[in-house]
């Protein structure tokens, strides 16, 4: 498959599986779920009822749970977007041939907007167990995980396609 494991692909690939396995390491450690994972889940819940605020929706926040008068949802790992967030940091880190100068700036961008689309994700889920509760559990397990991980992919790809063209 590889002519020799000093290629951009062979490079990239062992980059990003040793990136992706670091990073696993570290999100199921009982360092990350004691430490980093209660604040981090709070922090989501916190800024997800803000945004439920703007639509009218009067939630509470204890924990990692949003709370209204006839629904709760409570975010726990797996639903913190960390997952497509570090899919997208470790491709963009793993990417051979570009400089991690030119990086920092996909890098940046793409954290604002995938943790921004990640409370807009959440908030929508309490929306739709509010209203649709039918649907809440098909995009809950399925659609919101999987629209969010496509999502971090097409955007490094749109990045690395920019970094590309700037290049020649």
């Amino acid at each position: 498959m590889f002519n020799n494991f000093k290629s951009p692909l062979a490079k990239f690939l062992l980059y990003f599986i040793g990136g992706m396995l670091l990073f696993y390491l570290f999100y199921y450690s009982p360092l990350y779920e004691r430490y980093f994972m209660p604040g981090l889940l709070n922090i989501q819940a916190r800024l997800s009822s803000i945004l439920l605020s703007f639509i009218g929706e009067k939630t509470t926040v204890e924990g990692d749970n949003i709370i209204g008068d006839t629904f709760k949802v409570s975010i726990h790992g797996g639903c913190d977007g960390l997952e497509a967030t570090a899919l997208y940091i470790v491709a963009m880190l793993a990417l051979p041939l570009i400089s991690l100068k030119e990086k920092l700036p996909a890098l940046g961008y793409g954290l604002l907007i995938l943790s921004v689309l990640n409370i807009f994700r959440i908030a929508l889920l309490y929306y739709s167990g509010l209203y649709w509760p039918k649907a809440f559990e098909f995009l809950h397990l399925h659609g919101g995980v999987i629209i969010f991980m496509m999502i971090s992919v097409l955007l490094w790809l749109i990045w690395v396609n920019k970094l590309l063209k700037n290049r020649k």
